[in-house]
C-alpha cells in the first residue's frame, strides 16, 4: 500500500499584506492588501516609492492563479493601467509570494514579484 500523496495547498490571498520587493532592500517600495469573497479578488495598494495609490480586481482561477486588471497612480500623476496572471506559491519561509506576470495598456510587459509582510500599524 503506498501513501496518499497530498493534494498541493492553494495559497489564499485573503486578508494578507504584501509589498513589492525589490533589489536594494533598504527601499522604499508599494505595500498593500488582497481580498477574496469565493473567486471574487481585489486589492489596494498604498504608497511607496513611485506609487502613490492603486487598485486590482479579479478572478480566482481553478488553478489558484488569478487573472486581473489593475490601475495605478504615480506619485508624479501618471495613470498606469494593464491586466495580469498573478501566480501565488508559498516560498520556503512559508509566505506567500507572487508572481505578477502583467502587460500594461501602453504594450509593455514583464514580470514583479509582491511577498507577504505582516499586517503595518496603521493610523486611525
Amino acid at each position: 500500500m503506498s501513501a496518499a500523496v497530498p493534494e498541493p495547498l492553494t495559497p489564499d490571498v485573503d486578508g494578507v499584506w504584501f509589498q513589492l520587493v525589490a533589489d536594494d532592500p533598504a527601499a522604499e517600495v508599494p505595500y498593500g492588501q488582497y481580498h477574496r469573497d469565493g473567486d471574487l479578488v481585489w486589492a489596494e495598494f498604498y504608497a511607496g516609492g513611485s506609487l502613490r495609490s492603486g487598485r486590482l480586481v479579479g478572478q480566482l482561477q481553478d488553478d489558484g492563479s488569478i487573472d486581473a486588471a489593475y490601475c495605478l497612480l504615480t506619485a508624479t500623476g501618471d495613470l498606469v493601467s494593464g491586466e495580469c496572471h498573478s501566480v501565488p506559491a508559498y516560498d520556503e519561509r512559508g509566505r506567500l509570494r507572487i508572481a505578477d506576470h502583467f502587460r500594461r495598456s501602453d504594450g509593455s510587459s514583464g514580470v514583479t514579484y509582491i511577498e507577504q509582510i505582516p499586517a503595518p500599524a496603521r493610523e486611525v
